[in-house]
């Protein structure tokens, strides 16, 4: 009998995450996905402003690791903000790892280590990093403070982590789910309509897919930034912005629809001065050409 949702463990959803991403249609999708409709311009702003205010505090290149990183968008992302910097891809599917590999050599692009294993396994190893990025990650995991935690104790002194792209709550609200059949294809309408008038629609775990476990009921970001502090970390950003094609994320902002966040943590014991997170800040919304919140 399958287990629900808040049945599942942290080994379940792992499991569930090795047949994702071992699956043919789904390494099928990221072998032809060359951003054809979803430039993800957030990772450009806010590595940039985050790198460049990382690089002032160094006396050695930037040392990354982008975290359950799958294919490698965030760490082509982080080698195209920060040219210098010394980035390590680590994810736990082969298969994805082989479609970077494949990335890096076409490109010929320098300093990305390709790591196999699971975060904590990651975690549990020495190293110490300037930044540690989860990429559209945390909500594989049943609690991500845990994961958070763990990632705090491999920062260096001043060392940041990047949460970006994971689902808040409001992908569960009537608002969203209304716009979101608006801007869906005529094929994806008819298996919408279909999923909505199924004998299992009115099921607790009628959507529910494991590997994807925080999507499920969405992540509520105010109470995660607020527990960060319990485990040392302080944010020194969060916001809130749309996703997806360009045209809807122009609409989204006035329909309240910012649906997904990032955060931007810190120790806790070593303060940002004020003044470098307003910069930080500023940077941020000078250049970000869509509308979004700081939270």
């Amino acid at each position: 009998m399958a287990k629900r949702w808040e049945e599942c463990t942290e080994e379940d959803i792992l499991q569930a995450n090795i047949e994702k991403y071992d699956s043919e249609h789904i390494v099928n999708f990221y072998k032809d996905f060359e951003e054809p409709r979803y430039s993800y311009i957030e990772y450009n702003v806010i590595f940039k402003a985050v790198t460049d205010m990382l690089e002032k505090t160094l006396d050695h290149s930037l040392r990354a690791v982008d975290l359950c990183g799958g294919a490698g968008k965030a760490a082509f992302v982080l080698k195209s903000c920060a040219p210098e910097c010394k980035v390590t891809l680590v994810d736990l599917s082969e298969k994805m790892l082989a479609i970077a590999r494949e990335m890096i050599a076409k490109n010929n692009i320098q300093e990305i280590d390709v790591v196999q294993a699971d975060a904590f396994s990651f975690l549990d190893s020495e190293g110490e990093y300037d930044l540690i990025v989860f990429s559209s990650a945390i909500h594989h995991f049943k609690e991500p403070l845990g994961l958070l935690k763990s990632a705090a104790d491999r920062l260096s002194e001043n060392g940041v982590i990047i949460t970006i792209a994971d689902p808040t709550t409001i992908t569960k609200s009537r608002r969203y789910q209304f716009f979101r059949f608006l801007a869906a294809g005529s094929e994806h309408k008819k298996q919408m309509i279909k999923q909505m008038f199924s004998p299992n629609s009115g099921a607790n775990n009628a959507d529910f897919d494991m590997a994807e476990y925080q999507t499920y009921t969405g992540i509520d970001d105010r109470e995660l930034a607020r527990g960060v502090r319990d485990i040392g970390l302080s944010p020194l950003l969060h916001l809130r912005y749309p996703a997806g094609e360009p045209y809807m994320v122009k609409i989204m902002p006035y329909l309240g629809l910012c649906w997904a966040f990032s955060l931007v943590l810190g120790k806790s014991e070593n303060r940002v001065p004020a003044a470098v997170v307003d910069k930080l800040k500023q940077d941020i919304r000078r250049e970000m050409p869509f509308r979004f919140k700081y939270i």
